[in-house]
């Protein structure tokens, strides 16, 4: 399950931010739309002046109301291209930094991905509410039902359960025996708190180094277009590689934030869980030896 997990969940948001990204009209597109907007409403306030002009006395409330649909028309119209706006903006965002953009994008959905594995697994799956649990323990492991106490711990896929589990079926022998099956059980368990974990400060880092690298990749278009491009572009490339660098460097930070926050999150509450582990596990090795010492 937590195989399948991190791909869905990569190809999930990739599905969510891609289309609008790759299929969003051009900047250019925009601007010509916009240009012809404004034509047409220059055009209508100047049709709206003239008719005012020469209008009659009387006819001054129909001419009024011949131009309200107008106004109505361009106000709607102007509605429908603000609901638009953020998802044009964030393809604009992208085009605007390049190829740089789209790995970031990448590294970003990966540490997402990661970020939502790790969540389910120790908030829901590695952790049994340990106080609850233990308590059950130890009131099986008093009346002296060992068995029962197995069959508790069994029912957990928690790493602590397990762990326990592993001490309780080694309770007739010595203290030094149940000792070594929790530490053996503890050597493929703790693995499991730890996995995948390291990878979310990995790709944040990443993240902030490609995104200086499109930064530098940006300066150097913008250094080479005023070495070397004609007068009539030279603004227009140093203008485009300014924008590349500072876009894939604001990128790579937006990205690596988060997950260097969602990294110290999760470490956090590993920590939590393999502290518990070892108080926990010394506390079932103490009250199976007191037990075997009453009976």
């Amino acid at each position: 399950m937590r195989r399948i997990l991190i791909p869905f969940v990569m190809l999930l948001v990739l599905g969510l931010v891609m289309p609008d990204a790759c299929f969003a009209q051009p900047a250019g597109a925009d601007s010509m739309a916009a240009d012809s907007a404004a034509a047409d409403t220059t055009a209508a306030d100047s049709l709206a002046a003239d008719t005012s002009a020469i209008a009659e006395p009387g006819e001054e409330e129909d001419t009024l109301a011949a131009v309200a649909p107008l106004d109505t028309a361009a106000v709607q119209e102007e509605a429908e291209v603000g609901d638009q706006g953020f998802f044009a903006s964030v393809a604009e965002f992208f085009r605007k930094g390049r190829q740089a953009m789209w790995v970031i994008l990448v590294f970003l959905v990966a540490g997402i991905a990661i970020f939502i594995e790790r969540f389910i697994f120790l908030f829901f799956v590695a952790n049994v509410k340990p106080e609850n649990f233990m308590a059950r323990i130890a009131e099986l492991i008093r009346k002296g039902s060992i068995e029962g106490a197995i069959a508790t711990a069994s029912q957990k896929d928690a790493p602590l359960a397990r762990i326990i589990e592993a001490a309780l079926r080694n309770y007739r022998g010595t203290e030094r025996d149940i000792q070594n099956a929790v530490d053996e059980m503890a050597l493929a368990e703790l693995p499991r708190l730890n996995a995948r974990t390291p990878y979310l400060a990995m790709l944040a880092n990443v993240s902030t180094m490609v995104g200086l690298l499109g930064t530098i990749f940006g300066l150097i278009m913008a250094f080479s277009a005023v070495a070397h491009a004609d007068p009539e572009t030279k603004s227009t490339l140093l203008a485009n590689g300014i924008s590349q660098a500072m876009h894939t460097t604001a990128f790579g930070l937006i990205s690596a934030i988060p997950m260097l926050i969602g990294y110290s999150f999760i470490t956090s509450k590993t920590d939590r869980l393999i502290d518990d582990i070892d108080r926990y596990s010394v506390m079932v090795i103490n009250m199976l030896a007191q037990a075997r010492k009453e009976s």
